[in-house]
């Protein structure tokens, strides 16, 4: 096995065990720490694609931004000692694996039987600077939507903390 092969099942072992510690912590904490580990896989996967543009937005918006966001969301929802009553049933989860396990062949096999198109790829080159023109002059709305949807988001949690701590 060759070093890059090494280097791809590492990154990609982190982002499965990132997400795994997600999905199945008992602690809201823990589940934020373990999407932060996934966040970082995902970056390291676009790193070894060959996207550093990509994998430095990654880092930027989802690691550090929507992190921040959620662990401000977490702190101030009140507290985490009440388990959620849905997860107490083993049927409930049953159900969901076998839900996933179904969607999961259907969609191999769809991927498996589809007909693909070979075609060649024109050569173009795109650098950081058009991808930041075109962001920031054809694309400014979604910005301008993206910073109302985390100031509406971060006052809700204030909201929430709130009503929690019977002050309104």
């Amino acid at each position: 096995m060759s070093l890059p092969e090494i280097v791809f099942l590492l990154v990609m072992f982190v982002t499965m065990i990132g997400a795994l510690i997600t999905v199945l912590s008992g602690s809201i904490i823990y589940a934020m720490i373990g999407l932060v580990t996934t966040m970082f896989g995902i970056a390291g996967l676009y790193i070894y694609l060959n996207a550093p543009f990509i994998a430095m937005m990654q880092i930027l918006i989802y690691v550090g931004a929507i992190t921040i966001l959620i662990a401000f969301a977490i702190m101030l929802s009140g507290p985490h000692y009440k388990r959620p009553k849905e997860w107490t049933t083993p049927v409930k989860f049953v159900v969901s694996l076998i839900v996933s396990l179904i969607s999961f062949v259907v969609l191999f096999k769809v991927i498996m039987n589809a007909q693909w198109m070979q075609t060649k790829a024109k050569a173009f080159t795109i650098t950081t600077e058009n991808i930041g023109r075109v962001l920031f002059d054809k694309l400014m709305l979604p910005f301008e939507l993206i910073s109302l949807l985390i100031v509406v988001s971060i006052i809700g949690s204030i909201m929430l903390a709130l009503i929690a701590k019977g002050e309104k």
